[in-house]
Parts: structure tokens; C-alpha cells; sequence
């Protein structure tokens, strides 16, 4: 039968890599937000034209 075996990466250690990829490189969530933030103002203003 299989014997239980210890993983090799921790959930701690990687709790503690993805905080500190996220404050290398930002956090994907909020990049993917402020990029459809942006999406939705040219998809209103087509060429960039401002209202006035």
C-alpha cells in the first residue's frame, strides 16, 4: 500500500512566496481590474476623445 508522505513545499512556504511575488510584481487581481478599468474608457471613448 502507499505510505503517506510529507509534500515537499509546505502551504506556509507557499503562502510566503506568493506574498512575496505579489509585492515583486504586483497583484494579478488588481493589475487585471485597473486593465479592464482602462478597457471600459476606450470602449466608451473611441480615439480618446474627451467629453466635455
Amino acid at each position: 500500500m502507499f505510505s503517506h508522505k510529507k509534500p515537499l513545499l509546505t502551504d506556509e512556504f507557499l503562502d510566503e512566496l506568493a506574498k512575496e511575488i505579489s509585492q515583486l510584481y504586483g497583484d494579478p487581481a488588481k493589475k487585471q481590474n485597473k486593465e479592464q478599468e482602462h478597457e471600459g474608457y476606450w470602449m466608451q471613448n473611441p480615439g480618446g476623445k474627451r467629453e466635455k
